[in-house]
């Protein structure tokens, strides 16, 4: 998947995090794909994941989009809460198998 260096019309983005631990402590891995173009466009590690990291993600993402790309994310409250802050249109939908 090539990494995207500059802005592009975008029409939907995909939003993921994971935890991942390293020497005892968790980090939390964002990441940002153009859907249509498999491309990622967007990677960034955290020490925490709460809505305030999740709105800086997704400032940072859109220096890459040259329109307001429609956003795909799970239904995790952090990503919902700062995408609603930052007035985009998002849709919720399970990247896995979620309980």
């Amino acid at each position: 998947m090539p990494i995207v260096t500059e802005k592009k019309p975008r029409k939907v983005v995909a939003i993921d995090e994971t935890v991942v631990k390293a020497n005892g402590q968790n980090y939390y891995v964002y990441a940002a794909i153009d859907v249509e173009r498999n491309e990622l466009i967007l990677m960034r590690v955290y020490p925490s994941r709460n809505y305030l990291t999740a709105k800086l993600f997704i400032a940072e993402v859109l220096k890459y989009c040259e329109n307001k790309p429609k956003f795909v994310i799970d239904k995790a409250p952090w990503l919902v809460k700062a995408l609603e802050s930052l007035d985009l249109e998002y849709e919720c939908q399970p990247f896995r198998n979620q309980k």
